[in-house]
This record gives C-alpha cells, sequence and structure tokens, in this order.
C-alpha cells in the first residue's frame, strides 16, 4: 500500500475516488452524529437525574450550555445529511456543499472534545482525553484530501490557541498546553492521511477486480457463444456423413471388410456427435441463469428413463430400481434431470463389468430427497476423487470396454443439480463401485 502522507491519488481515478469517499463521509456523520446525540441525551438524563451540581464539575454551567447546543445541532446534521445521502449526485457542486457540510461536523466534533477538555480542569494539558478522542474519531472515520486535512488541523490548531487565555492565564502553561495540542494535531494529521491511503488502495483495488470480473463475464459470454455457433455448425456436416453411409450400408453386395468400416465411421459419428452436444451443453448451462422448474412425481419419472434403458439395451445392462415407497414431489426440469440420469447411468454402464448391475434408488428424508446411481465395478481412485467434477477432468478415464471421454459430462451434471438449488456427491472405493448422490430439495 502507497502511503500518501503529502500527495494526493493519482488524477487518473481520483474523481471516481472523490465521488465514493464524501459519500461514504455522509454516511459516517450520519452515524455520528446520531451516536453524538444519544450520548448527550444521557448525560442530560444523569444530571437530572442526581442533581450534578457546580460542587462536582469546575465550569459546569459552561459544560450544561455546550450540552444543549450539541442537543440541538446534532439532528440538523443528522436530517441533512438523510437528503443529501437521498439527492447524492456526482456533480462539482454538490460535492463541494456535501463536502462542506463534513467541514463543519469534523470541526464541531473536535471544538466540542477541546471544551469538554476545557470544562474538565483549569489546566487542559493534564486532562486531554476528550480532545484526543474527538480528533481519533475525525481522522479515523472521515475521509480527507491533503489540503482538507491541513485546513481542519490549522482551524483546530487555532480555536485551541484563541480559547485557552480563557481558561489558562499563565504563560508556560499556555505554551505547554499549544504543545501538547500540537503534538495532538499531529497525530491526528498522521492518521488521517494513513486512512486516506488505506480507503484510497482498497477503493482502487476493488475497481480494478470489479473491472476484471466484467472483461472475465465478457470473455466468457463471448466464448460461450463463438462454442455455440461453432458446435452447432458441426452437427449438420456429421449428420450428412451418418446419413451417407447408412445409405451406402444398404448395399446387399457389400463386402464385410467395408460393412464394418462403414460401422467404424457412424459410431466415430455418433461420438463426435455426443462431444458436440456436451459442448453445447456447457455453453448453455453457463449462459442460462436458472432453468424453469415444475412440481414433478419423481418415482415415476425416473422409472420411465429405466425402461427406455432397459429397452435400448436389452439384455446388455441390468437395472434394479428401488422405489421410495410413498409419491415423492421435487421441483425439476424434465429436460435437464433426464440428461442428468441418463449421464449418471451412461458412467455406471461404462465402469461396469457385463455381468454387474445397477442400483437406482428413491428416498425422501427430512425437507431433501434422494436420487443414488450406484454401480459395483472398477471405482475412482481417492486421488482422483477431487477432480472428478472438473471441466475436461483430469480424472476422466477409458471405460472397462475402451470407451473415450471428454470429461464434461459430471461438471454438466453438477451445473445442472446447482440450479436445481441442489448438490451431488460421490463416494467411490476402487474394484467395489461408485456411488453418486443427488439431494434436491423436497416439494410439499
Amino acid at each position: 500500500m502507497r502511503i500518501l502522507f503529502f500527495s494526493g491519488t493519482d488524477k487518473s481515478g481520483r474523481s471516481a475516488f472523490r465521488s465514493y469517499y464524501i459519500l461514504q463521509n455522509i454516511k459516517a456523520v450520519k452515524t455520528t452524529s446520531l451516536i453524538y446525540f444519544i450520548f448527550c441525551v444521557i448525560i442530560r438524563v444523569i444530571f437530572f437525574s442526581y442533581h450534578i451540581s457546580s460542587q462536582t464539575i469546575l465550569h459546569i454551567s459552561d459544560y450544561d450550555y455546550a450540552n444543549w447546543i450539541a442537543l440541538f445541532i446534532n439532528p440538523i446534521f443528522y436530517i441533512l445529511c438523510i437528503q443529501f445521502i437521498k439527492r447524492f449526485k456526482p456533480s462539482y457542486k454538490f460535492q463541494a456543499i456535501s463536502q462542506l457540510l463534513i467541514y463543519l461536523f469534523a470541526l464541531f466534533i473536535i471544538i466540542n472534545g477541546m471544551r469538554a477538555t476545557f470544562f474538565s480542569m483549569y489546566n487542559p494539558r493534564n486532562t486531554m482525553v476528550t480532545y484526543m478522542v474527538a480528533l481519533i474519531i475525525v481522522g479515523t472515520f472521515y475521509v480527507f484530501e491533503y489540503y482538507e486535512t491541513i485546513f481542519i488541523a490549522l482551524a483546530t490548531g487555532i480555536f485551541f490557541a484563541v480559547m485557552l487565555p480563557f481558561y489558562q492565564q499563565r504563560i508556560n502553561e499556555l505554551v505547554l498546553n499549544n504543545l501538547a495540542s500540537l503534538l495532538l494535531i499531529t497525530a491526528f494529521f498522521f492518521i488521517s492521511r494513513y486512512m486516506f491511503s488505506y480507503k484510497a488502495d482498497n477503493f482502487f483495488k476493488l475497481k480494478a477486480i470489479a473491472e476484471k470480473n466484467l472483461e472475465i463475464e465478457n470473455a466468457s459470454l463471448a466464448k460461450n457463444e463463438i462454442l455455440g455457433v461453432v458446435a452447432h455448425d458441426l452437427r449438420n456436416p456429421l449428420a450428412i456423413i451418418k446419413s451417407v453411409t447408412m445409405l451406402m450400408e444398404m448395399d446387399e453386395d457389400m463386402s464385410d471388410e467395408y460393412r464394418e468400416n462403414f460401422q467404424m465411421i457412424k459410431a466415430s459419428c455418433d461420438k463426435a456427435t455426443s462431444i458436440i452436444n456436451d459442448l453445447l451443453e456447457t455453453a448453455q448451462n453457463e449462459i442460462l441463469n436458472e432453468f424453469k422448474l415444475e412440481k414433478t412425481e419423481l418415482d415415476g419419472f425416473i422409472k420411465v428413463i429405466v425402461d427406455e434403458w432397459l429397452k435400448n439395451k436389452k439384455g446388455q445392462i441390468n437395472i434394479l430400481y428401488h422405489k421410495a415407497g410413498r409419491p415423492v414431489y421435487g421441483y425439476i426440469n424434465k429436460e435437464k434431470m433426464q440428461r442428468v440420469m441418463d449421464n449418471l447411468i451412461s458412467n455406471a454402464i461404462k465402469f461396469s463389468g457385463v455381468s454387474k448391475h445397477i442400483d437406482i434408488s428413491l428416498t425422501s428424508t427430512g425437507n431433501e430427497l434422494l436420487i443414488k446411481v450406484k454401480d459395483f465395478g472398477m471405482g475412482i481412485p481417492d486421488d482422483l476423487l477431487p477432480y472428478i467434477f472438473d471441466r475436461f477432468s483430469r480424472a476422466r478415464r477409458a471405460g472397462m470396454r475402451g470407451e473415450a471421454s471428454v470429461g464434461l459430462g459430471l461438471n454438466i451434471v453438477q451445473q445442472i443439480i446447482r440450479k436445481h438449488n441442489g448438490e451431488i456427491e460421490v463416494s467411490s472405493s476402487e474394484e467395489h463401485g461408485t456411488t453418486f448422490t443427488i439431494r434436491l430439495p423436497l416439494a410439499s
């Protein structure tokens, strides 16, 4: 952090920082004036309740008079601050008037602390606590430019020097008291400049972070748009290749070698299309802030998905579905949630042996519902588990039958679940299988 004891901020950001700190100063004046008013009321109540007399406090009449002034002036500052905050605008004229209000209140606080010092004893040098507290409050809570701090310091020193002879006449005490006041004012100056430097540094760092975040957001949106366009345009030629391949396969005179090559072409087209769909899904999930959710009975929803898998993979897989035993409702986007279930079931098949089955269960507990997809296959090594949901995850591996993985599927699943206000967890043990648990809010 650059300490600006004898200089201001860089000109490039000075205007924005000035607008920011003036508004913060007004808010600080509003809070301080309210606290000071409450403090004065408490003092007034104590005076009234305990009948504090002139024998208790020196200059009690002056102190009483100062207390009434504070009780009258603080609400004025408080009301003015409320109006200034409501009407605040970054124009130079408005800021100048606002800063004048802040100067006046800062001097009001300091002078009242100074007067309390004078009222306490005949020799202010021995009891400058209230004066010091007032200077610390102004130096800490309000932000002033270099020349503004100099102005307040000079005004404070001059007022102290002018008022002191009314309470102390001896020359040596006048000199010593003014030296003590100068020491406090010097401390106030450096405290004020340090707080100015700290708040300026914090402001410009936050501003830089906000600008970088905006750049990142714009770059991300542009990237997603380009990704969506490219991926969408790639699907058309792949569909044409696959269609032509299927037409050529209809030739009855085709040799087995050619037919096998065409099967490889179709499989490659399907794999490429799957990757493109994952890319499109990733881009779409980042662009959309939320999904349209509808109340759905989950038992029937999952049963349909399981039946489709059993039908399409007839005899090739064995899925055991365990119902909840009663209707379980949740708010879901059916299209997105089907993609989640398809992805998890596909992964379970990919990493399970041919003879292994897959368990899917639906349960509810408390205010949430749980969907579990469990396989009994090769499992996930412990060192890869933390990365399983990363995009283009380093945890991606080929399946037990050589199926390739891009590393996007589980990341997409996690994005979808989070936009359902839920979470997905994974537990796994090598050679004993993997369990994915989806937690979603339970609908009444």
